[in-house]
Parts: structure tokens; sequence; C-alpha cells
């Protein structure tokens, strides 16, 4: 981060009020964790689910801190302040206003994505394209909600040319309220599933949840999205400017059948052979590509950045442990990416094996989903299936119901972790590892690689 300001500049874009310092003073970055903190250092306090970094201010003193941006009654309860202090009535709310004045500071083409599944996958593939074309931000990891995304966006500088940042959303106006944020000159909207429902409650929360990012864009903006998705389709009938995706023949960008990547658009085709191929990052694939156009690139700037692209760790990502091939998607798991992982293992070497553990954060349409999961593996005809996980159990139920065989049920990993791991080694097959992220399944492959 270097913002390149004065302290005047950063308060009025905050929305505070510079209490200590003078306003002419330089300021270029700050850290939000006292761990991180060194001499010179400007903290910003924010308020966590679980901490108020409020509660840490005094500590920030001793270790040199150059100034502080607060709330007002927390700094005016403190008799000893650093040389600035910048207050505010609420600090995440500062750090989003600062993040919205700093994006408008750059006219350059930004992608904001969001959907249920795929979104991680289409912002890297994106950036890939982006990549080749210029120097590109985006966020890391799982910056992707109301703390990660202003941080993410003030990363930008006068050397980027491009932005692609991914929207996380766990309720509803979450989507709308970091994608006023950063306005993006486009939108990707990946697809319509059953993930977080603990948290949206129902499908048509998820739906409108997703879809505020229609109303973020910049003036001019495009919204891309999945013309299959039965939800998605429902915006066919409102008026913005758009570029769909799809293999439904009125799909702008039409994904055409085949082992390989080949995406029809305007009477164009182009041939991509795009590394972890599979029908999922077909989708994901042709959802970058509507955007780089939207961007003003061309199908060579598509084709190559697309195969040039590098999967995240530990979504889809296929491995090879002696002579067995390992599918590792210990990321996140949900109904829907669930059955597209398994879909892609039935054209995988046989035996199959599949090593699934709970899909968290489903609430009361736990059992209604694992039970689905369940059956549908009973159709795979699996070497053998591994399950773990409390939530698991009507999955197991549903497995053996429908006639399936060979199944190792645990309520925790470690009750099959030591056979996984020597079947892995022994060589033969395909295996699918793939659980929610706080299942931890990439342990299976400890030691093995």
């Amino acid at each position: 981060m270097k913002l390149g300001i004065d302290l005047g500049t950063l308060a009025k874009a905050a929305g505070g009020e510079l209490l200590k310092g003078s306003p002419a003073a330089p300021f270029d970055s700050f850290v939000t964790d006292t761990r991180k903190l060194r001499a010179g250092d400007f903290f910003w306090a924010l308020k966590g689910a679980a901490y108020d970094a409020h509660d840490f201010l005094p500590q920030t003193l001793p270790l040199g801190a150059a100034g502080w941006l607060a709330r007002g009654d927390a700094a005016a309860a403190l008799k000893t302040l650093p040389p600035t202090v910048v207050t505010v009535p609420d600090t995440l709310k500062a750090l989003q206003a600062l993040a919205a004045w700093h994006r408008g500071r750059f006219s350059i083409p930004l992608t904001a994505i969001t959907g249920s599944n795929g979104k991680s996958s289409t912002k890297e593939m994106l950036r890939s394209i982006f990549e080749a074309a210029g120097q590109t931000c985006s966020n890391a990891g799982n910056l992707n909600n109301q703390f990660g995304l202003p941080l993410s966006l003030l990363e930008l500088t006068s050397a980027h040319k491009y932005g692609v940042f991914e929207l996380g959303a766990s309720r509803r106006g979450d989507i709308k309220e970091i994608g006023d944020v950063a306005r993006p000159t486009c939108g990707i909207i990946t697809n319509i599933g059953p993930s977080h429902l603990q948290y949206f409650g129902d499908m048509e929360t998820i739906f409108e949840t997703k879809t505020e990012l229609a109303g973020c864009l910049a003036e001019g903006g495009t919204l891309v999205y999945n013309y299959d998705d039965q939800y998605l389709s429902r915006l066919n009938k409102r008026s913005f400017k758009r570029l769909t995706f799809g293999r439904d023949p009125g799909a702008d960008i039409r994904i055409l059948e085949g082992s390989t990547l080949r995406l029809e658009h305007s009477g164009t085709l182009t041939e991509i052979a795009l590394p972890y191929a599979g029908g999922h990052n077909f989708y994901n694939a042709a959802a970058a590509a509507g955007a780089a156009l939207a961007a003003g690139l061309d199908w060579a700037a598509i084709k190559k950045g697309l195969e040039n692209y590098t999967p995240p760790p530990m979504r889809l990502q296929e491995l090879k442990v002696g002579g067995s091939t390992v599918i590792l998607d210990a990321y996140n798991a949900n109904p829907q990416s669930m059955a597209s992982a398994i879909k892609e293992m039935l054209g995988k070497p046989r035996p199959l094996y599949f090593m699934l553990g709970d899909m968290k954060e489903l609430g009361q349409y736990s059992a209604h989903y694992h039970t689905d999961l369940g059956a549908a593996l009973s159709h795979t005809k699996a070497e053998r299936v591994f399950l773990a996980g409390p939530e698991m159990k009507p999955a197991m139920e549903a497995y053996l119901q429908a006639g399936g065989h060979c199944l190792v049920y645990g309520e925790t990993l470690d009750a099959w972790l030591p056979e996984a791991r020597e079947l892995i080694r022994a060589g033969k097959g395909s295996f699918l590892i793939k659980a929610s992220r706080s299942m931890k399944f990439e342990r299976i492959l400890e030691g093995l690689l």
C-alpha cells in the first residue's frame, strides 16, 4: 500500500476529523494488526467479530505507533495519544470510504466477481488474461469481504492497468456494501447455488444477494453472467448492458460441446487449450472471457491468458502421487461444487475412490443435500467411498440404501486416514479429496507429496 496523500486528505476521504497532527503531514499506509506494527507505523483500529482493536490502542504506544485512526469515543477515553490521530464514527465504514475514494483515482477496467461457485478460479483466469496485457491488481486469498475488499482496493497504484476482485457474501446486503466501494466497470456472476444457506436461509435470498452486483456497476458498466443458470436467466428481462455465457444457443459467449474448450462469440470460434480442463472450468473460462471482452481485449489475448492459467491451490487441483491421480478440492464444498467434482471424476482413470467430508453452512438443508450426495455416489461405481464428519451420516445412509458398497465412515477424518493414505500410495486409480475448509482434508496428502 502506497497512498501518497496527506493526513488532511485521509481525514476527509474517511469521513473523519483530524484530532491531532498536521493536515499537511504525508500519509502512505497503515496496519490493522498490532502484531505487525513497527515503529513509525500508523494503526487503523477495526472491530471484528472476535475482537475490537480499540482495546489494544494503548499497547501501540510503546511500539512506536506514529498515529491512529480510531473511533472518537475510544480516543477521547485515553489520556496519552500518539503524534497523529484521526477520529471517525465507525472505523470499518471509514475504511470503505477511503477505499471508494482511492478507487475513484483510477480510470481503469475493474472487474468484480461473485457467485456461489467458481469465484476464485474465474478471478485467477481473468487475472491471467489481464496480466498478459498489463499490470493487474487483485485480492489475495480470501480478502473478499467487508474488511478484505477495501484493503485490497487500497493496493491500487498508477502502475496498474487492470483490476479484478472477488466479492464474497454471507448475508443480504453484503455484495451491495462492498460492490459500491469497488464500483466495477464489469461485474461477473458465475452461478447461483446452495452455498452458505445457514446464513442466507433460502435460494431466493442467495439470488437477490448475488445480483446486488448489477446495481453497483459504474456508469456504462457490463454485467457478465451465466445464461444457463435457472436463477440468473431471470436477469434476461432486466435492462442493462450485458454479456452472457453458457451452452444455451441464446448465450452471447457459447460454450460448444467437446473435450477441449471452444468458445463462440459473434460468429468467431476460438479453441483454447485450457489447463485443468473440465465442464466447471469451461464456465469459469467463459465468464473470464466475457469480462476481458468488456475491458476491450481481443480473443488472441484471451486465448493466451487462459492457456497460461494456473489454478489456486486446493481447488480441483490435479496431482500425481506415484501412479495415482489425485483431485484435491479441499478449499470448500457445497452441493453444487460437490456435484461438479463427482461428474469430473467419472472421466478419470479407474478405479475411482471418493474421500469426502462435511459440506458446512447448509443449516436446515444439511440432511437433505447430504442425502442427495449419498444417492449420487451410489451411481458412480466407485471402488471405495470414504466419508467423514457428523453431517455425512445422511449421505452414508442414502448411499447404502441405494445399493452402494465398500463404504468407510468415520466421525472424523482420522478414523480412516491411514487406510486412505495407503490406497493413494499404492498408485492405482483416481481419488477425489473434497470437503469444506474446516475439515482440513488436505491432511490426507501429508507425507505423500
